[in-house]
């Protein structure tokens, strides 16, 4: 196994080694990149090593009182790490999808306080010690059927309202102080791509716990809260003009009817705008819905890449192939696909 884990990234470890730091491996959200990541899990249960100590923040405590060999591992809904210091050497490996430029939540929140303390902004001075606790009081996303009697009904005149960058809107929106920072990155990020990025993933990336012990969760809460009120408000708006409210999802809107222009309607930052119109719509559930657009078909099944529906036609949402593979993990036993052992 030594030789297996040679071959992946990592680095010298010392006493004052840096999480941040250690290069990382990632093996893909599959049956195969399961395998991989559980053959190194289980060997590693089977060593006798040290559990890595970790501070606040989420990264190593280090120091002459380090107890090494050791190592961890970590698990959240969307990726799980190991973290081995073995040998005089340091890996952290992932079970993951891959990222776009490989920017990590924890990069596009670096990135983005630096960006912020250019506009005077340390975000160090919005630290809570309760991040965990605030953390379960963050609202649930929207994604849901608006009425249930509308699922598995098509409709052929239907639209989708999109709330342009809603989390970091909402953040604007509830402290002012970040609009100015938040405005540049929605400006530029058809320059740079890593901007869209950084607008997507620190919002997630501040109630993270094993990112950063959700230090700034009460910023993440107040950024959903504000895209959900307004995705609530304008369905009702949409309802109230005699539209049908088919579809909320995260931050959007799929409603049957007249097109809606409306208050807060414009391609700029914190507004909305109409992204698809004259659909055939057709939802299966809250996360599985199909349409066509202009003569072409687009489904969308949550758990399903898109890169894997180029064959897919009308209907297929209710077929075999949309019943996504499901990825969880066990200390005990590792990944696991649909509830089975790998």
């Amino acid at each position: 196994m030594i030789k297996d884990l040679a071959v992946l990234k990592h680095c010298r470890a010392t006493y004052h080694i840096n999480y941040l730091l250690i290069p990382v491996s990632n093996f893909d959200i599959n049956k195969e990149g399961a395998v991989k990541f559980n053959k190194i899990y289980n060997w590693l249960k089977k060593q006798k090593l040290y559990k890595l100590k970790r501070t606040v923040s989420g990264g190593i405590h280090n120091g002459p009182d380090m107890q090494i060999p050791s190592w961890d591992v970590r698990a959240n809904k969307y990726c799980v790490e190991i973290t081995v210091i073995l040998d005089g050497f340091a890996w952290r490996i992932q079970f993951r999808t891959k990222t776009p430029k490989q920017l990590s939540g924890r990069s596009a929140f670096t990135k983005f306080k630096r960006l912020l303390l250019k506009d005077g902004i340390d975000m160090d001075q919005y630290v809570i010690e309760n991040g965990p606790e605030v953390k379960e009081s963050i609202e649930s996303y929207l994604v849901k059927p608006y009425h249930k009697f509308y699922v598995d009904k098509v409709f052929k005149n239907a639209h989708h309202i999109d709330f342009h960058s809603s989390f970091a809107s909402g953040l604007a929106n509830t402290h002012p102080e970040f609009r100015k920072t938040l405005e540049w990155l929605y400006k530029n990020r058809e320059k740079d791509e890593i901007n869209k990025h950084i607008l997507n993933f620190s919002i997630g990336f501040m109630q993270s716990i094993s990112g950063c012990n959700a230090r700034w969760a009460h910023l993440s809460k107040d950024a959903i809260a504000d895209n959900n009120k307004r995705v609530l408000e304008l369905a009702e708006k949409l309802e109230k003009s005699g539209r049908k409210v088919l579809l909320l999802n995260t931050d959007g809107i799929w409603y049957d009817g007249p097109i809606y222009h409306g208050a807060g309607e414009g391609k700029g930052f914190c507004q909305w705008s109409n992204d698809h119109i004259n659909c055939k719509f057709r939802m299966a559930g809250a996360g599985s819905y199909e349409f066509i657009e202009n003569g072409e078909y687009f489904p969308v099944v949550r758990g399903i890449p898109n890169d894997t529906k180029n064959d897919w036609q009308w209907g297929d949402i209710y077929t075999k192939k949309a019943v996504p593979d499901i990825f969880t993990f066990t200390e005990d036993e590792g990944v696991k696909l649909n509830g089975e052992t790998i």
